[in-house]
């Protein structure tokens, strides 16, 4: 090519033009670098160009941040430092475009806490379409083809740097991002620490933002044995200022509806029926109100979090998505609560067990055991997800074999988002008028969908319990408002947001039904409730009349002391936050995620002995020699606890089997043991899609 003829020619003499113009292209990089990032990051280079004038001090900082890493990188070989920038350009395009596809969704960009939870964004994925457009397709066929002719043309540059010059710069470089991290706070110049995480990224940029709130989410000193102590024996959480009754033992279900939240409120879409029948009955009926969520359109973890243990995530790092990250050892919580009361303590939820670590998150928590997707037998499902009413079935099974009160988590997922993926042949059609486009209309009609099926399992659930003839007390929560669409799309379409500022958009985004049913209140008893999730676990053990544990002392004073909602903090004044009132809430949180745990001291917590996944342990009580369904001989397992996703092994190896019942399994005999009177060990197994033994039973040996 004569370009490239011409461009090697220039630069192959060693001429003090030559080595200034290859200087230019290092100072160059990491200006390229930065615009990729940001086009990227905000969707747009009308939108980076917006940036670069709206705040330059943070242009300017980030480009030396990258500048520096490029001159450390300098050090290398020719070949390796291009093929090197090359590469770290690849990775930044790629984080750039994660984060702006998670904005796309959920309103919020990627957080440095979103890196423990690569596995699960793996496993939720998997029922996502649409991620990659053709449009982001050619970006990414182009940035490859560029970058190869990149490297070739510039790999023929004869100028050579020497190794001193290399190593200064190197220097200097590493001297620059010593100075970054030394002194954090030049990174978030101009941006206040009340922003929200996207205020910090719109104003930082994508590596400012992040760098800063990594910065800001550092952990504060030990607390002092003295002001734990002072909480604990304070006066005003001596006395109960509500009725409890150890003798009154109401069997509690606490169920997450999986984006639950009331479409009527689109005001601007008309409907062909309220696809929330029996629940909104529940809602005129029974106490009921609001809840005002920290999350949208995902982080289910954190509504539940707040639900379980009465901590606030408004007290934690921002973008903190908090199984993975702190709950790595006992904490209390109302299965704690319950059980210490003598109530048997289970969770219930329709997907892997792994997801968000709760197959170890749930033994921290006080579960006597967890009941997984893994263990339903051959369900029914809707799309990817089991039906929500397998789940209520289940959880309706679960009180029914206990002789005692039982406390039940129950977490469904049936109606998660997105909701652009195909999961009915039917077409579906529950809007009639409005200006929504084709897609965004598929999306929200798709959603109605779901929901009207969440709304009859909470049916199927209520009219079980009706039938067990217990006392029982039901509290139902939306975690979180759906994704419904990229850029909120519908949401957008009907004009339901108008000012993400606001306060009044605030609540909109973040505000979801909350239900509490029971067959022991009296009709005037019915209450109207609005609060955040952490003050629930409190409410619930009041209205169960339970003892409750110090954390739900304390957040059960703030809550009657008025303060029921603790929102973004820059809307503190709308809700009428003070600060002092939180103290002492705060001392005790801080301790028990992050110190000692000195408050357990006087209070101990401890896992449920005998924790195990699964509605029971499944075990072989008897193997006998029968026939299978083709008339081979086979071996017949009687026991109980058997699973349909559970395999047989026969002497370490595994075998064709027939799931009968949860007590009866039929497996093939091997061939070469086929009327032999061996010796052999029988196992039945079942094993998670990670390969991980979760459920087995005890070797059984038979002749």
């Amino acid at each position: 090519m004569l370009f490239e003829r011409s461009f090697v020619m220039l630069l192959g003499e060693n001429k003090p033009i030559s080595k200034l113009i290859y200087y230019l292209i290092l100072l160059f990089i990491p200006f390229f670098t930065l615009f990729i990032l940001e086009t990227i990051h905000r969707g747009s280079p009308t939108a980076f160009t917006s940036w670069v004038l709206s705040s330059p001090v943070s242009v300017l900082v980030t480009y030396l941040f990258l500048l520096f890493i490029t001159g450390i990188l300098f050090l290398l070989p020719r070949r390796v430092f291009l093929l090197t920038m090359i590469i770290q350009l690849f990775i930044w395009a790629l984080i750039a475009f994660i984060s702006y596809k998670k904005y796309q969704l959920r309103g919020d960009y990627l957080s440095p806490y979103d890196f423990y939870l690569i596995k699960e964004a793996a496993g939720i994925t998997e029922n996502m379409g649409g991620l990659i457009s053709v449009k982001w397709l050619i970006a990414g066929i182009v940035f490859v083809v560029v970058s190869i002719l990149s490297y070739i043309l510039l790999n023929r540059i004869s100028i050579t740097v020497s190794l001193k010059k290399r190593l200064i710069i190197a220097i200097v470089g590493v001297l620059g991002l010593v100075l970054f991290f030394y002194k954090p706070t030049i990174l978030s110049s101009g941006a206040s620490e009340e922003g929200t995480l996207q205020t910090k990224y719109e104003k930082l940029g994508f590596i400012g933002g992040f760098l800063t709130i990594l910065n800001q989410n550092r952990l504060a000193e030990e607390l002092d044995t003295e002001s734990i102590r002072n909480v604990l024996h304070s006066d005003k959480y001596k006395v109960d200022n509500y009725e409890v009754d150890p003798d009154f033992k109401p069997n509690v279900i606490v169920v997450l509806a999986e984006a639950l939240w009331d479409p009527l409120l689109l005001t601007n879409i008309k409907f062909e029926e309220d696809p929330i029948p029996y629940t909104r009955s529940l809602m005129e009926n029974y106490t009921s109100g609001e809840l005002v969520t920290h999350i949208f359109g995902g982080g289910t973890i954190n509504s539940e979090l707040e639900t379980l243990t009465g901590l606030s995530t408004r007290f934690l790092p921002e973008g903190a998505e908090t199984y993975n990250h702190y709950i790595n050892r006992p904490i209390d919580s109302l299965a704690h609560n319950f059980r210490n009361q003598g109530y048997h303590t289970t969770a219930v939820h329709t997907f892997k067990n792994w997801f968000y670590d709760r197959n170890k998150t749930y033994e921290y928590l006080g579960f006597e055991k967890y009941v997984s997707m893994e263990f339903f037998n051959n369900p029914e499902m809707v799309g990817p997800y089991i039906d929500d009413r397998e789940l209520m079935r289940q959880s309706l099974s679960e009180i029914s074999k206990t002789d005692g009160p039982d406390f039940l988590n129950v977490a469904t997922v049936a109606s998660h988002g997105p909701y652009d993926d195909i999961r009915y042949e039917e077409k579906l059609e529950y809007t009639t008028e409005g200006n929504l486009t084709e897609v965004p209309e598929y999306i929200l009609n798709l959603y109605l969908r779901v929901l009207n099926e969440l709304d009859d399992s909470i049916k199927l659930l209520i009219d079980g319990i009706n039938e067990l003839d217990e006392p029982t007390m039901v509290v139902i929560y939306g975690d979180h408002l759906p994704m419904l669409g990229y850029d909120y799309a519908v949401y957008r379409e009907a004009e339901y947001f108008s000012d993400f500022n606001s306060f009044e958009d605030y609540k909109k985004m973040y505000t979801t039904p909350l239900i509490v049913w029971d067959n022991f209140s009296a009709p005037e008893d019915k209450e109207d409730l609005r609060m955040t999730p952490n003050f629930l676990g409190s409410y619930i053990l009041e209205h169960a009349k339970k003892e409750k544990s110090p954390i739900f002392k304390v957040s059960g004073h703030v809550y009657d002391s008025g303060l029921t909602v603790i929102p973004q903090k820059q809307f503190w004044g709308n809700e009428g936050v003070n600060e002092t009132e939180l103290v002492d809430y705060q001392i005790l949180q801080q301790d028990i995620l992050f110190g000692k745990q000195k408050s357990y001291e006087e209070y101990p917590v401890e896992v449920a002995p005998g924790y195990f996944l699964g509605s029971e342990k499944m075990k072989i009580k008897d193997i006998s020699i029968g026939k299978n369904n083709k008339g081979k001989p086979a071996y017949i397992l009687k026991g109980k606890g058997f699973v349909s996703n559970a395999k047989v092994y026969v002497n370490g190896k595994a075998q064709q089997s027939v799931f009968k019942s949860s007590s009866e399994i039929i497996c093939d005999i091997p061939k070469d043991l086929i009327g032999k009177d061996k010796e052999v060990t029988i196992e039945v197994k079942l094993i998670d899609d990670e390969d991980h033994v979760i459920a087995e039973s005890e070797y059984t040996k038979k002749k």
